[in-house]
């Protein structure tokens, strides 16, 4: 009987690099398509949720296995600063996740040039009302809530099999319904960099400008979600 061959680091980077390149097309593509071609409406919402929730599961389910389909800078930190993810790694990881990102915003641009500028691409931006830092603790909380998450479900060994993929879909749809109009609910620089990229492309430089929020509450929320799940309930290794 064969061993089961490990992955090797190459193909764990490359795997993060089509993982987050999915994660960020789709979901700011979804963003273009139901609001600014289709012209939004009620729904829109959930299907952005949707959107989000079931690429970032089918990434998992095709991915996990390679990378564990981290596709976020956030989940890298908060995983790395607990220990529970090799630190000679994660700046890997970051470049991987940050180069798929660069390719979806070039997507974005030359997929949408005309439709997309309406939504600056699908960016993340705080909504009417909502301060800077309030931005910054809301996708902090919001952040959190997905890095907790994905330690019960994914990390933590006791955890039921063959789940983790759809409950951590599920976790991102439920932050993007509650926070979508508030902050775009990110909870990932890479989701927020990337259409970012397609605005300043296009001559809209304000999501440039808010991509601290987006880098600075979701680092916070990671390392906050996984250390409250790993000192709480001290899951096994």
């Amino acid at each position: 009987m064969s061993s089961q061959k490990q992955p090797t680091v190459l193909q764990m980077f490359v795997a993060e690099v089509f993982g987050t390149w999915a994660l960020t097309l789709f979901g700011p593509a979804s963003v273009i398509t139901l609001v600014s071609i289709l012209g939004g409406g009620p729904a829109a919402l959930f299907g952005i949720g949707a959107t989000f929730g079931f690429i970032v599961m089918i990434m998992i389910y095709t991915l996990g296995h390679i990378s564990g389909t981290h596709i976020n800078p956030s989940v890298t930190i908060g995983l790395t600063v607990i220990r529970r993810f090799p630190a000679k790694l994660a700046g890997l990881y970051i470049t991987a996740q940050i180069i798929g990102s660069i390719i979806a915003g070039l997507c974005l641009y030359a997929m949408y040039p005309e439709a997309g500028k309406a939504v600056y691409f699908g960016a993340t931006l705080p909504g009417h009302g909502v301060s800077d830092g309030a931005a910054v603790a809301i996708e902090a909380l919001l952040t959190m809530w997905l890095v907790f998450v994905i330690m019960g479900v994914a990390v933590d060994k006791r955890a039921p099999p063959g789940w983790a993929g759809f409950i951590i879909g599920m976790i991102v749809a439920a932050d993007i319904w509650i926070g979508g109009p508030l902050t775009g609910s990110s909870l990932n620089f890479a989701r927020s960099l990337a259409p970012a990229i397609a605005a300043a492309m296009a001559g809209e430089l304000l999501p440039l400008y808010k991509l601290w929020i987006y880098l600075v509450g979701p680092i916070i929320g990671g390392i906050i979600g996984a250390s409250l799940y790993e000192y709480i309930f001290k899951p096994a290794r």
